[in-house]
């Protein structure tokens, strides 16, 4: 099926998605019912993910599809509408000027590149960042901190980032889907991945071990824990407490200004190039 061959179904469950990105699964089906309802086409809750199928084999040829993954703050199913042309954020954050995109990829950077797993900024440290902005000629752009605080806010209602209680601003499941191959490929091995599901987390725990590169999403671990009266990390088998964390929690205060992490590399490359890791900012 091409999108010339959508019905009245898939065009109007397309409009209603295309306003907000990402839903429930729940709220997909419910959409779904709504979409037949209105339609008059016979609705079946065992159709949908045919459906879903039907819409991602149309639109293949504009680069965009349906995925779907589980929110890492609380484990629900959830469905996207995603941009699969993701190599470049240009081409996927459309509505953003060149600044504005600058902007964007600095604070992105920030957040994965934070200290200590944290995978987070605050939101006077995403502030200051906005006066140290370049373009790729290496020129300074200018972006006053009111115009900052504005654009933080429609990042957020865009569904980029997430903004918690305490103010801290983490990637969205917008991002990570919509943002997975430029990530990965920007990113490497620092864009961990959960050792149970091999989605990129962001939100979760790791294991106690130092040496251990055992990380897993919260909704992970409740699952593989679950039926265990002594809960061991499946990568290295020592004791799992669930305590040490990736991420912060929605409460918790991020620090006033961006640290980012050393960068991880093979020691054989290091070894070659002779150079030592990168210092942070």
């Amino acid at each position: 099926m091409t999108s010339s061959g959508f019905k009245d179904t898939h065009r109007l469950f397309l409009q209603v998605v295309i306003s907000r990105r990402l839903m429930t699964e729940d709220a997909a089906q419910d959409l779904y019912s709504q979409v037949c309802l209105a339609t008059q086409e016979q609705y079946s809750e065992d159709n949908f993910a045919d459906f879903i199928g039907q819409l991602n084999e149309g639109l293949n040829s504009v680069e965009f599809e349906f995925r779907r993954s589980q929110d890492e703050t609380n484990g629900d199913p959830i469905i996207a509408l995603t941009n699969t042309n993701g190599q470049k954020i240009a081409q996927v954050a459309t509505s953003y000027s060149p600044t504005e995109l600058e902007y964007f990829k600095h604070l992105l950077d920030a957040i994965v590149m934070a200290e200590d797993d944290a995978y987070c900024i605050s939101s006077t440290a995403a502030l200051n960042e906005s006066g140290k902005l370049k373009n790729k000629e290496n020129k300074a752009l200018t972006l006053s901190k009111k115009d900052a605080d504005a654009l933080l806010d429609r990042y957020v209602a865009d569904k980029w980032f997430i903004k918690s209680k305490a103010g801290a601003l983490s990637l969205s499941m917008r991002s990570l889907l919509e943002l997975q191959t430029y990530l990965k490929e920007t990113y490497g091995e620092q864009m961990q991945e959960c050792t149970l599901c091999m989605e990129i987390i962001t939100k979760g725990q790791r294991c106690a071990t130092s040496a251990c590169a055992s990380r897993l999403h919260h909704h992970c671990a409740r699952t593989y824990f679950q039926n265990m009266n002594n809960p061991a990390c499946p990568t290295c088998n020592n004791p799992w407490n669930g305590k040490l964390l990736i991420g912060l929690s929605d409460n918790t205060t991020a620090p006033s200004s961006v640290s980012r992490r050393r960068v991880r590399r093979d020691p054989q490359a290091g070894a070659d190039e002779g150079e030592g890791d990168e210092e942070d900012e």
